[in-house]
This record gives structure tokens, C-alpha cells and sequence, in this order.
């Protein structure tokens, strides 16, 4: 593709080359400090620059009218960009408009991009009304410190005001930061990283360890041969049921240990411990006691048993399979073709909601955390039984859902 570039660019490029072809020999150590600097201000400023440019491609849609690509698509694709790195574009190129202070400082090199990238992320998380006034605090503090000290200082810094009594702000940093990386590397192996919920986590590590048990006196794998290969059966067996809900009853049991203060003086809104000490939100908790058994154990002042309750089975086989085939085995919220897991109550438990037919509705996994812990709530229409969804900003958005044989198999 052939195309005129501006002056300013075609500067740009002749400086580019003629600093590549310099090959003077530089032994004052203060020059070579100063030009080192100066360098990679000049380097800042084309990413910041780059960042603009990028966004004006994606305002105007101009790679898919050129090349039949989305932007995103076209930088890793033609520009062969590192996901990484066009993930990091991607961001600055949509959050950067809204952090005025962000964006002039890295426009004048007073900040890297790499800075740039943790206030975005650090404001994201906090509340709206304090935004702007802490941005000016964050972008002054990362003229001075590296851009790995910008979490720290706005926990440090709401701490100060009064705001992070309990750490709320920074559990849910960390739950908007949850995340795993499959990479592929060289001969088809894959690299994974990430970053999981408490939850996740200790489902994961239980899974591990169960599937991960040596064989007998002759497995000499290592741990971590172990647990890859557990991983593999994890994987395996989830996609030998290609993933299908369960129908012989709830997918999980639910032990709630309930302190008899805590119980007389009703349940509080606070952070709850695992049996490893991990730490899950209210919200969690309701969740994965959504689809659950649960059995309620009430303790005295020692942390003795005092009751064990009967295990309430909610939902019966019958009524799971009669839900799932009602909406063809699909989840309720609009346009989702993710694999329903999860048999929801529309009105919660805790709010008296029955187990019945009408209050159920089958959710894929991302939406049932949406439902629980993403300020969404769910309605099911009494005339039309069509599913009503409202988002935490007031949008709305309607599901209607009729008999029809599942793409997927039922296994039933």
C-alpha cells in the first residue's frame, strides 16, 4: 500500500535514520547519559503519539475499509505486534481520553507509557467522584517513582483519607485484575500465567491436588509434572461432557458454619473466610450457594458445633431438566451462546425466592457472576415469560426464550 505522508512524519523518519546510521564514537560518560535520556524522552513522545494515531484508525475504521481488518486485528495481523504490546495500546487508545492529566503528561514525556498504563488502571477501580482529584496526585507522584509503586501509593493514599478501612478498594482492583494467559510457544506448548479469584483458586488447587495424587511408589513425575498432568485430566473431563449442566442434582454442596452471635444478630454484609484463610466477598458466597446443597452449621463462642441442619437440595432433578429443555438448554441473558453450568434463582433464596419452575433460569458461568457480583439483576416476565436484565447503569435488556431442542447434548 502506497501512500503520502506528511512533512512532519517524513522528519521523523529521516531523523530516525540518520541517528541509526551515526556510528561516532561517544566516550564522554556525561554525553552518553544526556543523549541516553533524550532518546528515550523523544521515544515516549512517538508512543504517546502512536497511542493518538492508533485511536484516530479505530475512530474512522480505517483498517477495515483498507485491509478487511478490525484495528485490533490488523495489529496483530499485518503489524505482527506482540499481544501484549497491542493490548496495552488498546487500553491507553480507549481509557486515556477519560485521564486528561495522564494523557498530557505522557503526551511531554514527563511519563512512560508503562506509567501511563497503572494510573489508567488504578483510576478505573476507584470511585468516580474521586477520580479527577486523586489523577493529579497519581501523575505528580509518577514523575518520581517507577510505574510497579502507582498500586501502592493509591492504597496508601486512600488509607489516609479514610477510605480503605477495610480494603474493599483493593479486593476489587484485584478482582477486576483476575485473569489467565494461554500462550503458545515453540513446538505447540503453551505458557500459562495469571491471576485467580480466591475462589477460583482454591477450586483449582482442591483439583490439582486430587487429580494430581502419584500413581504409586513408581511415579517419579515431579510436583509440577503432577499438577500439569491434572491439569490435562481437569481439561479432559470437562470436555468429555462437552461441558454439559449438571442434572442429577446440585453441582456442589454448600457447608455454611454460622457464628450463633452472628446468626442472632443476622447475617452482616462481610467478607467471608475460606477454610484456607482466603477471603470471599458476600456476593461470592451467594453465588456459589445459588446452585448449591446447603448445609447450615451453627457454632457456639468456642467454635463448637451446636446444630447441623438438614441439607436443603433445592432444585430437583426433575425440575433442572424441565428448566433446561423449557429454554433449550440456553442461557437467559440476551444473545449469550455461552454452555449453561449454573441453575439460577431469579428472586435469591435469601429473599424467599421458591424452587420452582418459574423462578429458575439456567446461566452460563460469566453471567451468573454478572447476576451475583456484577450489579446486574434479573427478572422473568409473568406474561410473557421472557427474561428482563437491568445493568448497574439502568440499560436494559430482554431475552425471550422458547421450547426448541438444545444444540448441545442434554445428557440425560
Amino acid at each position: 500500500m502506497s501512500a503520502q505522508v506528511s512533512d512532519v512524519v517524513t522528519d521523523v523518519v529521516t531523523a530516525v535514520e540518520k541517528l541509526r546510521v551515526d556510528d561516532r564514537l561517544v566516550t564522554s560518560a556525561d554525553q552518553l547519559l544526556e543523549e541516553f535520556e533524550l532518546v528515550r524522552d523523544a521515544v515516549t513522545c512517538l508512543e504517546a503519539h502512536l497511542v493518538r494515531r492508533a485511536r484516530e484508525l479505530h475512530a474512522v475504521d480505517a483498517t477495515s475499509e483498507s485491509c478487511g481488518r478490525s484495528t485490533f486485528g490488523w495489529l496483530r495481523e499485518e503489524q505482527l505486534m506482540a499481544r501484549g504490546d497491542v493490548s496495552r495500546l488498546w487500553r491507553l487508545l480507549h481509557k486515556l481520553p477519560a485521564c486528561p492529566h495522564t494523557e498530557a503528561a505522557f503526551d511531554a514525556a514527563q511519563i512512560s507509557m508503562a506509567h501511563a498504563l497503572a494510573i489508567v488502571n488504578a483510576l478505573e477501580h476507584l470511585p468516580a467522584e474521586l477520580r479527577a482529584t486523586i489523577e493529579r496526585d497519581l501523575v505528580e507522584h509518577a514523575k518520581a517513582c517507577s510505574p510497579e509503586e502507582i498500586a501502592g501509593f493509591v492504597d496508601d493514599l486512600l488509607q489516609a483519607l479514610g477510605l480503605d478501612k477495610l480494603s474493599d478498594f483493593r479486593r476489587e482492583r484485584r478482582y477486576a485484575e483476575r485473569g489467565v494467559d494461554l500462550h503458545k510457544t515453540l513446538h505447540g506448548t503453551r505458557a500459562l500465567n495469571g491471576s485467580l479469584e480466591p475462589d477460583v483458586g482454591d477450586a483449582l488447587e482442591r483439583a490439582l491436588a486430587l487429580a494430581g495424587q502419584p500413581s504409586g511408589p513408581e511415579d517419579d513425575r515431579s510436583r509440577r509434572q503432577r499438577a500439569h498432568d491434572a491439569l490435562g485430566a481437569i481439561a479432559n473431563a470437562y470436555l468429555g461432557t462437552e461441558g454439559a449442566p449438571s442434572f442429577t442434582g446440585s453441582p456442589r454442596s454448600a457447608i455454611i458454619t454460622i457464628p450463633l452471635e452472628t446468626l442472632e444478630n443476622q447475617l452482616r454484609d462481610r467478607w467471608i473466610n475460606l477454610p484456607d484463610g482466603t477471603k470471599i466477598s458476600p456476593a461470592t458466597a451467594r453465588r456459589l450457594a445459588c446452585d448449591a446443597e446447603i448445609i447450615p452449621v451453627v457454632l457456639g463462642s468456642k467454635g463448637e458445633v451446636l446444630d447441623i441442619g438438614q441439607a436443603n437440595h433445592e432444585f430437583s432433578v426433575a425440575q433442572r431438566r424441565a428448566a433446561y429443555l423449557r429454554d433449550g438448554g440456553r442461557c437467559a441473558f440476551p444473545g449469550c451462546q455461552g454452555k449453561v453450568v449454573e441453575l439460577h434463582h431469579i428472586v435469591f433464596r435469601r429473599h424467599g425466592g421458591p424452587a420452582s419452575i418459574d423462578n429458575a433460569a439456567w446461566l452460563c458461568l460469566y453471567h451468573h457472576i454478572l447476576v451475583h457480583e456484577g450489579g446486574w439483576t434479573l427478572q422473568r416476565d409473568a406474561v410473557d415469560k421472557s427474561y428482563l436484565w437491568t445493568g448497574p447503569h439502568g440499560q436494559q435488556r430482554r431475552r425471550h426464550l422458547t421450547t426448541s431442542k438444545p444444540s448441545a447434548p442434554a445428557h440425560l
